[in-house]
């Protein structure tokens, strides 16, 4: 449970994720820095990892690995939102954008060139958008950014995230599900990872159904 402008929330994270923020203390101080620095600044309020990818990372391994975090706009967390809130902020930010099924992966990247995500960093393009749940929509986002790894490397890392805005008690919060890589596949299971969260959350919180 946790104090999100004042409502309290049901975090959880679907099997087989972890919450590591106590943990991978150095790591989190600098997603939360960059979450903060971000335009718009948003508030990083629990990051989760596989349990198995948390052994790696403590043993210092240089694997990629699937992450999940939730945050909150700075501006928004004092107001409380209604489903007609959603459904305008909804319209803002799919505006122009084509929707996108699990099973118009496969299609969407023999459409899209994004071979330039595997060659320079820096890169990001939404994709489209999903409707994975009630009282959510999903942002489909593909980006390159420089790695680091324990080695001096510096290879780039192309990648696919969704990012949901989801209505939960009155808060509206932000959902990022990242891929480990920029193919069709990753698409489709970031997707159905994505879905697996909301259906998670919404059941923890008692959230009801939208009427029709």
């Amino acid at each position: 449970m946790t104090l999100v402008g004042g409502s309290p929330l049901v975090l959880e994270a679907p099997f087989p994720f972890v919450e590591v923020s106590r943990i991978l203390t150095d790591d989190f101080a600098k997603r939360r820095a960059d979450s903060l620095n971000a335009l718009p600044p948003s508030r990083l309020i629990a990051w989760y990892i596989p349990k198995l990818s948390l052994k790696n990372q403590i043993n210092e391994r240089n694997d990629r690995y699937r992450s999940l975090q939730v945050q909150i706009m700075k501006e928004m967390e004092p107001v409380r939102y209604t489903p007609g809130d959603l459904q305008k902020l909804r319209a803002e930010n799919t505006r122009h954008l084509a929707p996108i099924a699990e099973e118009d992966a496969s299609t969407l990247f023999h459409v899209l060139d994004l071979s330039q995500f595997e060659k320079k960093a820096g890169g990001l393009k939404i994709l489209g958008y999903s409707e994975l749940g009630p009282d959510t929509f999903t942002l489909l986002i593909a980006r390159s950014t420089e790695g680091r790894d324990l080695l001096g490397g510096r290879a780039i890392e192309a990648s696919v995230s969704c990012a949901t805005y989801i209505l939960l008690n009155q808060k509206i919060l932000l959902l990022s599900v990242s891929g480990i890589e920029l193919s069709a596949p990753e698409l489709g299971n970031t997707m159905r990872l994505t879905r697996e969260w909301i259906r998670l959350l919404r059941a923890a919180n008692n959230a009801k159904q939208p009427q029709p």
